[in-house]
């Protein structure tokens, strides 16, 4: 009976002790969480310290560690790649808008002189074509403008209602040329947000025009009176595949290669931008862009 209480003595004081080391691991596991989560949020060169004595608690804390400064190198050079990219993207685009606003010049000159039905012609087609690259370069020195850090642009209160329905009329040559009769549904309300008026306009542009390229011939626009915004078309030139990469910088299609592949990308930096919220859905061939903008009472 003796023997049988010490051995009942010892499995208790054990089995304490086990328990008080699993608590204290526990509860140096939740801080090197805490810790990990607050260095990943903000971005900071701090290291996660542990006060505990258990070996494997603290190889954990010190192979996070090292993780995380392998992460803070990939990031950097990710950062500087970046805005090297975005640097010489500007640089680029500034280069080539100067000797683009020269020939459209020299082409409009051109117009003016006396010439044959043939050389008419062609001066249409490079005219044509300048004008394409002209709004690539355009589109490519708004982007790098628009993802600097450095950007800010004034905000005001605005109707949507006002700033679509100015979209829309805008496009009317397009859309036309493009045999698109568009269905906008608007609230009797009107709605309100806060933010820059040319990236609002900016948005409600790039949609359309995105729509246009892609459209099988017919255009959904919706506001709601919560600032949802859906533009929808039937698109049966696109996979799913490319659908849910539209959205990815520089991507474009093969119905679409007179596109930098700016557009939406362009969109959802400036929805972002705003706190605002866009997703995509592509499904039975039909294309859907929707768009939540934080209101203003």
């Amino acid at each position: 009976m003796i023997w049988l209480s010490v051995i009942c003595s010892i499995l208790l004081i054990l089995t304490a002790v086990l328990i008080i080391k699993i608590y204290l691991m526990k509860k140096d596991i939740a801080e090197i969480n805490r810790q990990f989560n607050e260095v990943l949020r903000a971005d900071t060169n701090t290291l996660i310290t542990v006060d505990g004595k258990d070996k494997t608690v603290r190889r954990l804390a010190a192979d996070i560690n090292e993780q995380l400064k392998v992460l803070r190198k990939q990031r950097l050079k990710y950062e500087r790649g970046d805005s090297e990219l975005k640097n010489t993207v500007a640089n680029i685009s500034h280069d080539l808008r100067t000797p683009l606003t020269a020939i459209s010049g020299y082409l409009d000159l051109l117009e003016k002189e006396s010439k044959s039905a043939e050389a008419e012609r062609y001066i249409g087609i490079i005219k044509n074509r300048a004008e394409t690259l002209k709004q690539l370069a355009d589109d490519l020195f708004r982007y790098s403008v628009i993802t600097s850090p450095d950007y800010d642009s004034p905000k005001e209160r605005l109707s949507v209602n006002s700033v679509l329905e100015e979209c829309v009329a805008s496009q009317y040559h397009a859309l036309r040329q493009a045999k698109i009769i568009p269905e906008i549904h608007m609230p009797e309300s009107v709605v309100y947000c806060t933010m820059n008026r040319v990236a609002l306009n900016r948005i409600f542009s790039n949609l359309i025009e995105n729509a246009i390229k892609y459209s099988d011939g017919d255009l959904y626009i919706e506001l709601t009176e919560k600032g949802e915004i859906t533009v929808s078309n039937m698109a049966s030139k696109l996979t799913a595949i490319e659908a849910n990469k539209l959205f990815d910088r520089f991507y474009t299609v093969e119905s679409a290669k007179k596109s930098m592949g700016l557009g939406l990308s362009i969109v959802k930096v400036l929805v972002e931008q705003a706190d605002g919220t866009i997703e995509s859905e592509y499904s039975a061939g039909r294309l859907m862009i929707s768009i939540r903008l934080p209101l203003s009472n």
